[in-house]
Formats: C-alpha cells, sequence, structure tokens
C-alpha cells in the first residue's frame, strides 16, 4: 500500500487514463502500463516510496527498492542517477504540455495497476460501469440480429467515467472497465453461461493479446473527444452450437471494486432457414 505522488498525500486524485487501457499512435497499438494522474504543469512530483532513483532520460525516472520500482513518466527531474531518496520527497515537476504524470508500478519484473485494492491509497470508485453497444459481426461488417447465422465476431462497446472530476480539456471523458463476460439466454434458461473474455485485470497484458482483446474502431480519449472501447466477447462464435430460435445475450462490465453494469441484446439464430 502506498500513498499518492502529489499532494495532499491523503486525498485522492483525479486519474484520466487507465491501466491496460488503448494507447494508440498511427499504426501503433499498446496497453497502457499505468495510470496517468492530472496535474497542472509544473506540480511538485513526490516518491511515493524511498528508494535509489534511476533517469531514464531527460522526462522520466524510476525510483528502485530490490524488486520493487515506481516510474513517473512526463516528469522534468529534480534528482540525480542513483541518489537516494525518501517516501514523499520530490523527485521533479509536470512537464508542460503534459499535465498529468503518469505513475507506474513495477513488481518482480511485471507491471502491476496501481488502482488494484491494497497499492495506491485512499482510492474509492463507487462509479458503476456502461455497457452501452451490443454487435454482431463478421469481416467488420455489423449483422443485423434478427437472423444470426454461421460464425460470427461478438463485441461490445463499454466504459465507466472516473470517480474523481478530471479537469478540462480531459473532463468527462470515458476510462476503462476492467473486465467484461456474456452469456446467452432463451426465455429463463441460460444455454450458454458466464464467460469471463476480456480481464484487463491486476497485471500488464502481453501485446500479442492486444487485438485479441480490442476491437476495430475502438479509439483513446483525446482532449474534448472521447475514447470509444470496443471489445472483443468472441471471435468467430459458432450460432449452429445453438438451435435456430429467440435467444437474448447479456454483457456485463465490471470494474476492480466490484462495480457493474449490464446490458442485453435479443436476437435470432436462423442457421436453417
Amino acid at each position: 500500500m502506498y500513498s499518492w505522488p502529489l499532494e495532499p498525500f491523503d486525498r485522492p486524485h483525479p486519474v484520466r487514463g487507465y491501466f491496460n487501457d488503448p494507447r494508440i499512435s498511427g499504426a501503433s497499438r499498446a496497453f497502457h502500463f499505468g495510470i496517468d494522474i492530472s496535474a497542472p504543469n509544473g506540480t511538485a512530483v513526490h516518491a511515493v516510496r524511498g528508494g535509489v532513483v534511476h533517469l531514464g532520460g531527460p522526462r522520466s525516472l524510476s525510483v528502485e527498492a530490490g524488486k520493487l520500482a515506481f516510474g513517473y513518466w512526463h516528469v522534468v527531474p529534480a534528482v540525480s542517477h542513483l541518489q537516494r531518496v525518501e517516501q514523499h520527497q520530490i523527485v521533479g515537476h509536470v512537464e508542460a504540455p503534459w499535465l498529468h504524470v503518469h505513475l507506474a508500478e513495477h513488481r518482480s519484473g511485471v507491471y502491476r495497476d496501481p488502482l488494484r485494492p491494497g497499492a495506491l491509497t485512499p482510492w474509492n470508485d463507487t462509479t458503476r460501469p456502461h455497457v452501452t453497444r451490443i454487435v454482431f459481426s463478421r469481416r467488420g461488417r455489423a449483422l443485423s440480429p434478427a437472423a444470426i447465422s454461421g460464425a460470427v465476431d461478438v463485441i461490445a462497446e463499454a466504459h465507466q467515467m472516473p470517480p474523481v472530476e478530471v479537469p478540462a480539456p480531459w473532463h468527462r471523458l470515458p476510462v476503462t472497465p476492467a473486465r467484461l463476460r456474456w452469456r446467452v439466454r432463451r426465455g429463463d434458461r441460460t444455454v450458454r453461461p458466464w464467460h469471463l473474455t476480456v480481464d484487463l485485470g491486476e497485471e500488464l497484458l502481453p501485446q500479442e493479446a492486444y487485438r485479441r482483446i480490442y476491437a476495430p474502431g475502438t479509439r483513446q480519449n483525446r482532449p474534448r473527444k472521447p475514447g470509444l472501447y470496443r471489445f472483443y466477447l468472441a471471435h468467430t462464435w459458432s450460432t449452429t452450437l445453438l438451435a435456430d430460435g429467440r435467444y437474448r445475450l447479456e454483457v456485463e462490465a465490471s470494474d476492480l471494486r466490484g462495480n457493474k453494469g449490464r446490458l442485453h441484446l435479443p436476437f435470432t439464430i436462423a442457421n436453417n432457414l
């Protein structure tokens, strides 16, 4: 458990970018390996734990203590390479024009989500994720749910809003939920039980998983331009596993604090028509 890198240390600060959310630049696609904490340019950044400084360049540094390291990006260092610092000591200042510090926790060789329970504190999130759309798709083209047949991709669009308001120009922009699962119902019966297919979880996902999790059309947030998070629930799901007829697909999104949101989509399987 550790406190915030900004003063006051005992109060949650606005977080505008979540762990494992999409990072898109030209043809590059990647998972976000930390969180982005909003702060005015020039704001002092403090060490969340003591240790030895390692400068990663003119605008980044880490503070290492054994197998645990905390990285700070978009920061002008105020310390020197291999300097020992104490907890809450100033290590740098937020660099213009970034308006945030990227905080990363690297533990035993793995990046971990600072917002997971038992890590960055205090942090309380009671906001409910929203599933806003469910789509059947084939080769990138949306299909009518009135007559679904063959193998289809199942895609859901979902998000939640930060629990602490983020200042302009990043205000009212969505962030990613942590997990999505889905099931299929026919009347009062579950014919395909809950299946967790998206788990952004607590550790950084491998790069090769990006195109399995994020569907085309996904956008990251830009100033005053909300992102769009499109998640693959299934790739080439075979509708022939179920009999023709009317069904309901239910999707649930949740976060690491247990908040949940659902959406359902009625659809008809018509393989034998």
